[in-house]
């Protein structure tokens, strides 16, 4: 089971039973980093200033190496149950992100390529980007980049959810 530890602006984090009354004990609140949200709480210092921030999913794992990332399996960057919490470096953590904001084709990987009037597909490999092809079908386009993902990221492969 999963318990809901209430945050600012009406969010909550989602915690394991057993860690839910530890966690309680402080007041977290919401915050925005780029387009994930994160519950985090601040520590207050001798002089009354709040200057370090805590963040839950990496104080839960007990994360203090900036060069460690954690990965939030499900996407749900308020979900901070074990089972959804991964430590991981920060390329393994891109190939987990979700599809981009600006994205118009749907799937992640998938863009309109306007001279070949046709969808492209293409896959980050260690920061470089790897062509997969010309499709008719953005779906198409879709599975070719799922095929690569799973080829390339493994575990971290994020895939396209295709109908």
């Amino acid at each position: 089971m999963a318990k809901e530890i209430i945050l600012t602006h009406g969010k909550v984090a989602i915690v394991d039973d057993d860690m839910f009354d530890f966690l309680n004990q402080w007041k977290w609140h919401y915050k925005i980093n780029g387009n994930n949200f994160y519950a985090v709480r601040s520590i207050k210092y001798t002089n009354g200033k709040y200057d370090k921030k805590i963040i839950m999913h990496r104080f839960l794992l007990n994360v203090s190496n900036s060069r460690l990332h954690v990965d939030h399996v499900n996407n749900d960057s308020l979900d901070n149950r074990k089972i959804n919490l991964r430590i991981c470096t920060h390329d393994e953590n891109l190939r987990n992100r979700k599809i981009n904001l600006n994205n118009t084709s749907g799937y992640k990987g998938v863009y309109w390529h306007k001279i070949g009037k046709k969808w492209a597909s293409v896959i980050g490999i260690n920061k470089k980007i790897i062509y997969l092809g010309l499709f008719i079908d953005a779906k198409d386009a879709a599975r070719a980049y799922n095929a690569a993902a799973l080829k390339y990221h493994g575990e971290f492969a994020n895939l396209n959810k295709i109908d």
